[in-house]
């Protein structure tokens, strides 16, 4: 259950991500904060979903 669970909310990422990657944001030039803003959220997400690919592996270990 709980393995499902993770797998829907790492679809729900990946979607989102998606989602904010195809979106039109201004330019740094246009809103230098707005993109160090979106670099800084990008970071964190791909820190977390090492996390959460490291968590995964250790769980394999245990198990499998």
């Amino acid at each position: 259950m709980a393995q499902q669970q993770m797998i829907e909310a790492i679809g729900r990422l990946e979607r989102a991500v998606s989602r904010l990657e195809q979106a039109s944001l201004p330019t740094a030039s246009d809103n230098p904060e707005l993109e160090q803003r979106y670099a800084a959220l990008k970071s964190a997400t791909q820190e977390a979903v090492a996390e959460i690919d490291r968590l995964l592996a250790k769980e394999g270990g245990v198990h499998g």
